[in-house]
């Protein structure tokens, strides 16, 4: 939680005022505009500051670039 906080305003912002369940987990947070295999792709990035494009699926990149511009990683943004 800590590492996405600070890797990404939007989820700070999502984590700060993400309340608890009754039983002490994180509600969810979702991103609808955002399919699981391009956040999956965020995440990795985000955990190991790490991507290259030539893996990915040329028609996921758009979508990639969409997604980093949502969740404010203007560092991916720019990289893309």
């Amino acid at each position: 939680m800590v590492i996405l906080s600070y890797r990404s305003p939007y989820l700070r912002r999502k984590l700060s005022t993400n309340k608890k369940n009754n039983d002490g987990t994180l509600t969810r947070i979702e991103l609808p505009n955002i399919l699981p295999e391009i956040f999956e792709i965020i995440l990795r990035y985000i955990y190991s500051g790490k991507l290259s494009l030539k893996e990915i699926d040329p028609t996921n990149i758009i979508k990639l670039l969409v997604a980093a511009n949502e969740l404010s990683l203007q560092e991916l943004a720019t990289y893309i």
